[in-house]
């Protein structure tokens, strides 16, 4: 399939039609799209819109994407092992391995873990907040600038590893 100026404006893309003109051209094919000279959240974005990969491909992206920040999680939760258990059998079910029924019970407790690890976080938040304010807001303050800069290199680092992982995925 062609990503199109027009499919980008069926689904409601940020470019303005002269830069859609511009970068696409009559059309890209994803192969092409993922060298085009644009930021890769918006390469990503042109990727993931329906009906330009195939389900599977999408679903192991999916995987891809889970199984690059599942190590935040485990670094704070090393023997809750839902959520690495539900990455594998969404593969597997990518695959034609799992059934609907093992994705969904994967998912649920996938989803489980999430909630304990929310509740653990909200009353760590709490903790804190009951703690001296003025230091917390001095420090906050302080960490505003460094963790702006931090996360503008997150998403940068993020959007190259979607990149090679969709690389990876379309055989390039």
């Amino acid at each position: 399939m062609l990503i199109t100026p027009e499919m980008c404006r069926r689904n409601r893309a940020c470019y303005t039609d002269e830069r859609l003109r511009e970068v696409l051209g009559a059309g890209k094919t994803p192969r092409e799209v993922l060298d085009l000279a644009i930021p890769a959240a918006d390469r990503v974005w042109a990727l993931t819109r329906p009906g330009v990969l195939a389900d599977v491909t999408l679903r192991l992206f999916a995987c891809a994407c889970a199984t690059r920040v599942l190590p935040l999680f485990e670094s704070r939760h090393p023997d809750d092992e839902r959520p690495r258990m539900a990455i594998d059998v969404a593969v597997q079910f990518a695959l034609g391995c799992a059934t609907r029924e093992e994705l969904a019970a994967a998912w649920a407790a996938a989803w489980d873990a999430a909630g304990d690890a929310a509740r653990a976080a909200a009353r760590d938040a709490a903790r804190a907040a009951a703690g001296d304010a003025a230091w917390a807001a001095a420090r906050a303050a302080a960490g505003d600038a460094a963790r702006a800069a931090a996360g503008d290199a997150a998403r940068a680092a993020a959007g190259d590893a979607q990149i090679e992982d969709l690389r990876a995925l379309l055989g390039k």
